[in-house]
């Protein structure tokens, strides 16, 4: 996903800022809605979101965002 390696408190802080409604996952909506203001395109986002979500639930998890931008 990303090259640049994070701190887990600067993904937590990202994380949250995804998560609009505060339930502790981030969903294709939320996904979309973040990335849609900085006028990324939709099949980046859905791959994105995709490649994210590795139990293909439709939510991600802290612990799944984690690891995709720790790669």
């Amino acid at each position: 996903m990303s090259t640049v390696k994070h701190s887990s408190a600067n993904l937590r802080s990202e994380f949250d800022r995804l998560d609009y409604d505060k339930d502790g996952y981030i969903t294709i909506a939320e996904f979309r809605a973040y990335h849609v203001q900085k006028k990324t395109d939709e099949s980046i986002i859905e791959k994105a979101f995709a490649e994210i979500d590795t139990d293909k639930d439709g939510l991600v998890t802290f612990e799944e965002f984690e690891r995709a931008y720790k790669k």
